[in-house]
């Protein structure tokens, strides 16, 4: 009877650890390319992953442990003050901290903090290029809350499956700055 209580209290001391441990993104992905790309074979695809709780495994490992994208909102991206597209994808100062502003507006589906960070995307041609910005930096550390850019990424509409999974695996390889000042 004791080894059957100590094998309760324990189960109970793993599940407990195992749920506080368990901590997902609040993110806003916009497309700065194809208008239609939300509309997409692949976008769709990866939207059903979600639904299904269909994750890639570069979650455990590229972005620090997160269970992946707990909560994502997405649109497009409206570059101003004659802003370009270069300037995003070379983090200049003033677009970078526009953006920063707007994530850090909480509303009632983020932390009071507001979101993690944005992935911003740009389909064309049936290729993709992505950046994530996080929500914060640490130059202290030498953390700038910006990702590199990926250019290249073929995405095949004609395999949505295997779109979805490219475009997934790509969203968690840039994420890794959205954990500064998060205490992850």
């Amino acid at each position: 009877m004791q080894l059957i209580i100590r094998a309760f209290i324990l189960l109970i001391i793993t599940t407990q650890a195992a749920i506080a441990g368990t901590k997902g993104f609040s993110i806003t992905l916009q497309n700065l390319g194809e208008k239609d790309f939300y509309d997409s074979p692949i976008f769709e695809q990866f939207l059903e992953n979600r639904r299904n709780y269909e994750k890639d495994e570069c979650w455990r490992h590229y972005a620090d442990g997160i269970s992946g994208i707990h909560y994502l909102e997405y649109g497009f991206l409206h570059l101003i003050n004659g802003h370009t597209l270069q300037d995003v994808w070379t983090g200049k100062k003033e677009v970078i901290d526009r953006i920063r502003k707007d994530l850090h507006q909480a509303n009632e589906n983020t932390t009071s903090e507001g979101y993690h960070g944005m992935y911003i995307i740009y389909p064309k041609d049936g290729y993709l290029t992505i950046m994530g910005i996080g929500a914060n930096a640490d130059p202290k550390k030498g953390l700038t809350g910006i990702s590199p850019v990926i250019k290249g990424i073929k995405l095949d509409q004609s395999k949505p499956k295997e779109g979805a999974k490219i475009f997934e695996r790509s969203l968690c390889r840039v994420s890794k700055p959205f954990n500064i000042g998060f205490g992850v």
